[in-house]
């Protein structure tokens, strides 16, 4: 018998005419480590919601079908058998984070289901050890880095030593050594404890050498594949979006065999004659030397600490700059004091004046501000109204131009839902839709392809390189190097409050470690100056 077995399972959100799962079918064995892939919007959390009881008994709605766990129906067990059995992590830590230390978020859940005291000490603290976090149990939660904060909440999943967790999205947010510290994580608490793992995510390059199994969903059904070579030589048109860049390589190039994992394929490519086609520069246009945004000798506090350090830059109109770097090097915090949201030691300027002497409503008639929380956006009852609110507050209502920013988004369909019942991947766009319909000088953007799938993140990126070539300047941050070098013109790298690199891609990603691409990696002995799954394709010959 197996442990999870879903039969059938349908459901809708309230208010809703279509479902958001389709007779869906599956079957998991204790133990199986399984990852679930699809567009945003296509199902993934809500299936993930299902099986814990979240969905209906949370958000209400109609559910058919049947979820057992361990031969039993989820809808028959208490809220505290359940926990035993299978938890959840979600996409955003903080949503889950309740108390103000460490050690007692740890402890909360198994409070709540009357574990013995004794019990649930001991559990604590084996779960921070388990996963690296021991150091950890008296700091305040408010204190801690993104990557942090997700480590605790997958300690509080871990505590109950269920059979089964569930992560939503858990590298979304995290720059890429703390990802891979996820990965490992989460692969241990598999591997050494025997734990059922499903694993929802759009960042597919990092997770697809470690699963056992993929299911792809498509507009709420699901289709499982029973393993990678499964995936790699059965995937439709459609799903192949879903498969990491190294092996669409090898697809693409008409390899035999598929290599069994990113080590093989790289060792299969040394030994292979590769023709490589010479590498063009493109010609640069000609570059508007004015300077829109500058900083000179800025630092910036949390309390004692110094999050920004003696920072001097220039940004000049028209330029395309990803600003990459780990959780807590500064990053958002240079990108909030831009905007008048923090205050700061030395000068910062746009258009030579003053920012600091600048109101927020003034600096935002010039500067677009997307944060990297979309729910900081959502105040509306329907998107269209969420996206006008933002015109209207500049006396610029135009409906033409929330019409055409909605369709490039690919939510104009959505216009009329509470924007608070989409996916995090559709509420992402609508908060980025309700900057771009002012049309800015220039656009911040902080992790704006988090819950984005490659085939949406392509579009948003050739969304901003258009607005780019029209003049506006944009500044992202991200840890996404794959998006970043395949649209930026400018790199910038930040540790601990600094500026470490500021340059072409060729110069800051081309010796890169972990800020480069997976192409780049895989292909840099051939060739150093490939960053793109296109540029490898086109410029490679077997």
């Amino acid at each position: 018998m197996s442990y999870i077995e879903i039969d059938n399972l349908n459901f809708t959100y309230p208010l809703e005419q279509e479902r958001s799962l389709k007779n869906i079918n599956l079957s998991l064995e204790k133990n199986d480590f399984l990852l679930v892939a699809g567009r945003s919007g296509s199902g993934k959390s809500t299936l993930a919601r299902a099986i814990v009881g979240t969905v209906p008994n949370f958000y209400g709605g109609t559910i058919g079908g049947e979820i057992k766990i361990d031969g039993k129906p989820v809808d028959k067990m208490s809220h505290q058998e359940r926990a035993k059995k299978i938890t959840m992590v979600f996409q955003d830590p903080e949503r889950q984070l309740m108390m103000n230390k460490v050690h007692r978020e740890i402890a909360f859940g198994l409070e709540n289901i009357g574990a013995d005291e004794g019990v649930i000490k001991r559990r604590v603290y084996e779960a921070l050890q388990f996963t690296g976090i021991l150091h950890l149990a008296d700091r305040n939660v408010t204190s801690l880095s993104g990557g942090e904060k997700q480590k605790v909440a997958v300690a509080s999943a871990l505590v109950y030593m269920p059979n089964c967790i569930i992560l939503d999205e858990p590298t979304s947010e995290l720059d890429p050594s703390s990802a891979e510290e996820m990965l490992n994580l989460v692969k241990k608490i598999n591997e050494e404890l025997g734990i059922t793992i499903i694993v929802i995510e759009q960042r597919v390059n990092r997770w697809f050498d470690t699963v056992d199994s993929i299911a792809i969903m498509n507009e709420g059904t699901l289709q499982l594949f029973r393993d990678k070579k499964d995936f790699y030589y059965n995937c439709s048109e459609k799903q192949y979006m879903f498969m990491p860049d190294y092996l669409k390589f090898f697809k693409k190039l008409g390899f035999d065999n598929m290599p069994l994992d990113f080590k093989d394929a790289r060792v299969k490519i040394l030994n292979t004659p590769i023709k490589m086609e010479k590498h063009e520069e493109a010609i640069a246009a000609a570059e508007d030397e004015s300077v829109i945004l500058s900083a000179d000798k800025m630092s910036c506090k949390y309390g004692s600490k110094e999050v920004l350090s003696n920072l001097s830059f220039e940004i000049k109109k028209g330029e395309f700059i990803s600003i990459m770097g780990a959780n807590g090097a500064g990053k958002s915090t240079l990108l909030k004091s831009i905007m008048g949201l923090k205050t700061y030691k030395g000068t910062m300027k746009l258009y030579d004046r003053d920012i600091n002497k600048m109101g927020i409503r003034e600096i935002a008639q010039h500067i677009g501000y997307v944060s990297q929380n979309p729910n900081d956006y959502l105040s509306k009852d329907s998107v269209y109204e969420e996206v006008r609110f933002t015109m209207d507050n500049y006396d610029i209502y135009d409906e033409k131009i929330v019409k055409d920013v909605l369709e490039e988004l690919e939510i104009y369909d959505f216009k009329d839902k509470n924007p608070r019942d989409l996916s995090g991947g559709q509420r992402q766009r609508v908060a980025i839709a309700t900057i771009l319909v002012l049309q800015p000088d220039m656009i911040l953007l902080d992790e704006p392809t988090r819950g984005l799938e490659s085939g949406l993140k392509g579009k948003l990126g050739r969304l901003l390189q258009r607005l780019n070539y029209r003049g506006t300047t944009i500044v992202l941050v991200t840890h996404d190097t794959d998006f970043a070098s395949s649209f930026c013109k400018r790199y910038m790298i930040m540790f601990n409050g600094a500026i470490v690199a500021d340059g072409s891609k060729e110069k800051v990603l081309g010796d890169g470690i972990f800020y480069t691409t997976s192409m780049n990696k895989l292909l840099r002995e051939k060739d150093r100056s490939i960053f793109t799954l296109e540029e490898a394709v086109r410029r490679c010959r077997v």
